[in-house]
């Protein structure tokens, strides 16, 4: 039997999803290879309400994100894993890990379902893998596994090493990023707008020193949370040489923020989409073009370099880039180093469940 929720969660939740719905989780947890989060998983989206899966309790809940925090409480849920992060979900998710409860992110979109293009060879993700190796499981889903309260289900059985904690000093940081990338996006959209007129006017001029302008203020906001959150990582803007540069330092924390201290730089290798040859295998390159740009442009500032003009050499000095950051952040909050057996540091390096 599905656990009653309240009619406030169950109203918008046709009986026969929610029977298909369990079904689906049944059918998963046959399956012995397949990895199993234990907690609440939420499917998170801009506008529309959460949809919330409790495995132990066979439940299935379409709960409004004002409401999540108290309708977690009341399940007596310790971990939750949501699938992605939105500006509108940060301040909820900040309020349940304040409360005590374990938050985790997917990091890669495509674990659930893979890319959208098809690709031969090995799965790209969870539904992939099914198809290929549990085809049954999928019978009379067809495109239909692609619902909300599908993807709650699934979520369950991602791998662990395409999640990450997320603490609230990430969250309160993570915010001030979005809008510091957004001031960035836009002041490099009105640069290309404006080439278009060969000389600037005057009034052009004004507009772009305004956006410059606002570019640096949203630059020195996110440094101070990032400082504020992360007391000691001035130390790493002067590693780098950046203390004296606002941009270069915002770049820094975007790649500070991003990295997951507990695994090899070796994954963000991957999310960057640094690539040593030509012939290097795309599936292992991830590439998050934000994070990609930040440490492109971190990198060029460090070493004063024209990353379209090094190629080949500036792809080494982003990896040198990279993993002086990483090696700071994991000293920063893992405290790994001479005093920390190779256990310990091991064991907080892989987390997992």
């Amino acid at each position: 039997m599905i656990g009653m929720i309240g009619e406030a969660n169950q109203e918008h939740l046709d009986w026969k999803l929610r029977e298909k719905a369990i079904g689906l989780f049944r059918r998963l947890e046959e399956i012995s290879e397949l990895p199993r989060f234990q907690g609440a998983t939420v499917d998170f989206h801009r506008k529309r309400p959460a949809m919330v899966f409790i495995a132990e309790k066979e439940m299935i809940a379409q709960v409004e994100n004002e409401e999540l925090l108290k309708f977690i409480v009341a399940q007596g849920v310790r971990r939750v894993l949501v699938d992605a992060l939105w500006p509108t979900n940060a301040g909820v998710l900040k309020q349940i890990v304040e409360s005590g409860v374990e938050v985790w992110v997917l990091t890669r979109p495509s674990a659930l379902h893979g890319w959208r293009k098809n690709h031969e060879g090995k799965p790209r993700g969870l539904v992939d893998w099914l198809l290929k190796h549990h085809p049954q499981v999928l019978e009379g889903f067809k495109q239909g596994i692609k619902k909300d309260t599908f993807d709650a289900i699934l979520l369950r059985y991602v791998k662990p090493k395409f999640m990450r904690p997320i603490s609230k000093e990430h969250l309160t940081s993570w915010v001030r990023m979005i809008l510091f990338r957004t001031a960035r996006r836009n002041y490099q959209r009105l640069i290309n707008q404006l080439e278009a007129f060969g000389e600037l006017s005057e009034d052009e001029r004004w507009r772009l020193k305004m956006a410059e302008d606002h570019l640096v203020a949203e630059a020195l906001a996110f440094v101070d949370i990032v400082r504020t959150n992360y007391p000691g990582i001035d130390g790493l803007f002067t590693e780098l040489n950046i203390a004296d540069d606002v941009i270069a330092k915002a770049y820094c924390a975007e790649v500070f923020l991003e990295l997951d201290e507990r695994r090899s730089p070796h994954r963000a290798r991957n999310l960057a989409g640094l690539r040593w040859n030509d012939d290097e295998d795309d599936e292992e390159l991830l590439r998050d073009g934000e994070f990609s740009f930040a440490l492109n442009q971190l990198t060029a500032k460090v070493f004063g370099v024209n990353p379209q003009l090094a190629r080949k050499g500036f792809r080494k000095k982003e990896w040198k880039t990279l993993v002086k950051i990483h090696s700071f952040k994991r000293r920063l909050l893992m405290g790994s180093g001479p005093d920390a057996s190779a256990g310990e540091t091991r064991a907080r390096v892989l987390g997992g469940y």
